[in-house]
């Protein structure tokens, strides 16, 4: 029962973390000088980066299943790799909300044509990572 209790403990404070983030942020750029494609792209960042978190979750879960991919995917990025090397798993939602809450921060200095361009490159990126997961094995095919 413990076990059950802290695992969904975790995953409701992942969820709620994000859900915190993305409305506060979404409602913060709607008082800003933010055109509705701002918004859109803005929002799709968010849930690219969300889809990305759930992958690197899952990858670096003790719990996951054995598969013939097991050893098929290595942590590219530096950071999570380091931050889950020092602080465990409980790094992944920090490292995650924090890229959008920088993601954001940074957005909303831009004009609008510059911010368009970031927004489109960092979900460019992170539909690529997604992709690449994906072709590795991890998918979006995994159990929250």
């Amino acid at each position: 029962m413990s076990r059950f209790l802290n695992n969904l403990n975790f995953k409701l404070k992942t969820v709620i973390i994000l859900n915190i983030l993305v409305v506060t942020l979404s409602s913060l750029s709607f008082a800003s000088n933010w055109d509705k494609t701002d918004k859109i792209l803005f929002g799709i960042f968010t849930a690219t980066t969300a889809i990305d978190y759930l992958q690197t979750n899952y990858v670096h879960s003790p719990r996951r299943k054995v598969t013939k991919y097991r050893d098929a995917y290595n942590e590219r990025n530096p950071i999570v790799k380091s931050g889950v090397k020092e602080f465990g798993t409980g790094f992944i939602p920090v490292y995650f909300g924090g890229c959008i809450l920088s993601g954001w921060y940074i957005s909303d200095k831009l004009k609008s044509r510059n911010r368009k361009i970031l927004l489109s490159a960092l979900v460019l990126l992170e539909t690529i990572v997604i992709v690449d997961n994906k072709n590795k094995g991890v998918g979006l095919n995994f159990k929250f």
